[in-house]
């Protein structure tokens, strides 16, 4: 992936080169800068809005120049850099000279910059402002070898503008060597400022042998020249500069060869390759927008920036066709762009989050929000209204505008289209810092062509997770036969991590979903879309290590026959009542090991054992009973009641909860013969609850 442009114009060269075919037209204006020494002063506008490359020529013109058999002293001004308008014209004079002397060492040269010195001094003099002297310490430091030039002007006829302009004059005609001054960025200047640049030009330094260069666009030019009072600008300027230059009109070659230069910048590989059609929508998307709302290098590289920028992190997430379709609306019309960002309602139908649910159709959702729309394209205005309007139509077809043959994909999610929820949320959340996860990469863990441990590891290591479960979910029906090695591997991966514990313990927030919430979900969905249910759940029952989310699966397969909807049984009764007999025994087995402890999953597991088997968790109970080390056994299993917002997992023991398979007088009968302040924060909740029944937070003991 290529570096970000700067907005610096080309230089030329092999490195740089002029890919807009300018070369020519450039050299032909070096020719008409470069002067005799004896030539009148000559003044060129080169002309053009901002960003159709008026610097890039600038520098071809300067390359030019220095090839030349005669060299010019040529002068770069930057009156934006001087940033004050009551100075500019000292400044520019400054400059000047001190250019003369680093550019010719001759004699004649140290006193036309001398000349020029006392020159630019005339000017500060000129607006009697008594003491006023900018430039004493510039021109000292420059100009030392001068003599004492900075000495206080009291002879009248020294104030002589006129007289020390000829002087300067004649004594840039002895140097024999002819000046090229460059102004650019004049269209960046106040109006004060822009207006003393034409004053300089046309007043203060129309030397002999000198030639002037502007750049600027001339429609800001008038402006400017309208609020100093100047009613004909055309006219004016025209007096000002004697051959006005358009720059030349950027074809659509030109155009080609610098995105064919940007395309291959991107990536060095085909970059359409990974959804089917996208190669033929984005040249369709090419040819019928790009063509009709870039028009100037500028813009492009802005494209290109915003492009280069989205691909860094979400390559192969997305159809190229439509990041390019976003990035050229993010560039063009940033109003648009922010809507689609902060309402995808509005071009989707629904909501990005799975717990924002619209309940009117997509397309009716769609259609209430065409004022909204209809406005933001209105405020462009021209063609450009309607080529705004058909480009949301191709990116968003539920809008029902433009007329591609690609417009519409039968399954936009398989695509990578933007218009199905999962795309958008991706292309709109390329800014998340997270590590990104592809499709690919996503198809090879699933088919196990890479480790999916190892896979597993940099998901978590890169804070990956939530990216991870959201692209399972989408690529869920790849599972298939690879169903239980790609679900074991996951509760592997997650009951070892750290994450998970800490979510277990992390305080309940009602707008995101703990990990283990995540995994259930996944779990649910691969199950759904497996055609051997039975199979599957029956060997994730039978592994001791998945024994938290087997308790999870028999839940929600019990909830189904709770819901009488043969439809969706993943079970008959004689497969439940087997899996059931299963899951007991191993969730017996994991306790009895404490497998669990550290997870802090153990009262999970005894509470699925408890809605499998009561009898079975009462007697796991019960064996407990009669030393501190059972009592305080018990506490772990039967210690966590739920979590909240507050304070995160908390406890609470009440006599009615488990009077029917935990005998709660000889639980706390044994409990009071216990010192409960040895035991950690999390044990000490569980005993106080056993005692008084009150609400405990597990992670500091303290009650509601």
């Amino acid at each position: 992936m290529g570096k970000y442009h700067n907005d610096q114009p080309i230089r030329g060269g092999s490195n740089d080169p002029d890919l807009l075919n300018r070369l020519d037209f450039a050299n032909h204006l070096a020719n008409a800068l470069l002067l005799d020494h004896d030539d009148s002063c000559l003044t060129i506008s080169l002309e053009g809005e901002w960003g159709y490359g008026k610097t890039s020529v600038i520098n071809l013109v300067k390359g030019a120049l220095n090839e030349k058999e005669q060299l010019p002293i040529i002068v770069e001004y930057n009156p934006w850099l001087a940033g004050n308008s009551d100075s500019l014209i000292q400044d520019f004079l400054i400059q000047l000279s001190s250019r003369l002397r680093i550019s010719n060492h001759s004699e004649n040269a140290r006193k036309a910059a001398q000349e020029l010195i006392i020159y630019s001094k005339l000017f500060s003099v000129a607006k009697l402002i008594p003491g006023m002297e900018p430039w004493a310490s510039i021109i000292e430091k420059v100009f030392s070898g001068f003599g004492d030039i900075n000495k206080e002007i009291s002879d009248l006829d020294k104030l002589d503008l006129m007289a020390q302009k000829k002087k300067v004059s004649v004594a840039l005609e002895k140097i024999k060597t002819p000046v090229v001054v460059i102004i650019d960025d004049i269209d960046r200047l106040t109006p004060a400022e822009t207006f003393q640049v034409l004053r300089l030009v046309k007043a203060v330094a129309d030397f002999s042998g000198t030639s002037f260069l502007l750049a600027f666009d001339a429609n800001y030019l008038a402006s400017v020249l309208n609020k100093n009072n100047i009613v004909n600008s055309t006219e004016y300027l025209n007096k000002i500069i004697q051959l006005r230059v358009p720059l030349p009109l950027i074809s659509e070659r030109g155009m080609n060869e610098l995105v064919n230069v940007e395309l291959e910048r991107l990536s060095n590989k085909n970059l359409t390759d990974q959804f089917e059609g996208d190669q033929e929508r984005l040249s369709w998307i090419y040819y019928k927008y790009f063509t009709k709302l870039i028009k100037n290098p500028r813009d492009l590289k802005r494209l290109f920036n915003h492009l280069r920028f989205v691909l860094l992190q979400i390559e192969g997430q997305v159809c190229f066709s439509d990041l390019f379709s976003l990035s050229l609306l993010a560039t063009k019309s940033e109003s648009i762009y922010n809507h689609i960002k902060n309402n995808p309602e509005a071009y989707i139908g629904c909501h990005l989050s799975k717990n924002n649910v619209m309940l009117n159709k997509t397309a009716d959702v769609v259609a209430s929000f065409n004022d909204i729309r209809n406005e933001l394209i209105s405020s462009h205005g021209g063609d450009k209204k309607e080529i705004l309007h058909n480009l949301l139509g191709e990116i968003f077809p539920l809008i029902k505008s433009g007329n591609s043959p690609y417009r519409s994909a039968s399954n936009a999610d398989a695509n990578g289209r933007v218009s199905s929820p999962q795309r958008l949320y991706i292309a709109l959340h390329y800014n998340t810092p997270i590590e990104y996860l592809s499709d690919q990469q996503i198809q090879e863990f699933i088919s196990g062509l890479i480790d999916r441990k190892d896979f597993l590891d940099n998901v978590l290591s890169n804070d990956a997770e939530d990216r991870f479960f959201e692209m399972m979910h989408i690529y869920a029906d790849l599972c298939k036969d690879k169903s239980y090695e790609v679900l074991t591997d996951i509760f592997d991966a997650f009951l070892a991590s750290e994450k998970l514990k800490k979510s277990l313990l992390s305080n309940l927030e009602f707008f995101s979903t703990d990990m283990y919430t995540k995994i259930n979900w996944l779990v649910f969905e691969v199950i759904s879309k497996s055609k051997a249910k039975y199979e599957i759940i029956k060997r994730i029952v039978e592994r001791e290590e998945n024994t938290p989310f087997s308790g999870d699966i028999l839940r929600d397969i019990r909830s189904q026959y709770k819901e009488q909807n043969n439809d969706n049984f993943w079970l008959n009764t004689s497969q439940l009542n087997e899996i059931e007999l299963i899951f007991q025994d191993v969730a017996i087995s994991a306790l009895s090991n404490k497998r669990f402890l550290n997870n802090n999953l153990e009262p999970h597991i005894f509470y699925a054992l408890k809605a499998s088997s009561k009898d079975k968790a009462s007697a796991f109970i019960s064996n407990l009973f009669g030393t501190s080390e059972g009592v305080i056994r018990i506490s772990e299993l039967i210690g966590e009641s739920g979590r909240d917002s507050t304070n995160g997992p908390y406890v609470q023991i009440k006599d009615n909860d488990f009077s029917d398979f935990i005998n709660i007088k000889i639980l706390r009968a044994e409990v009071e013969k216990l010192y409960i302040e040895h035991y950690s924060k999390r044990t000490q909740a569980i005993l106080k609850s056993i005692m008084d029944g009150r609400k405990y937070y597990l992670r500091d003991s303290t009650n509601d």
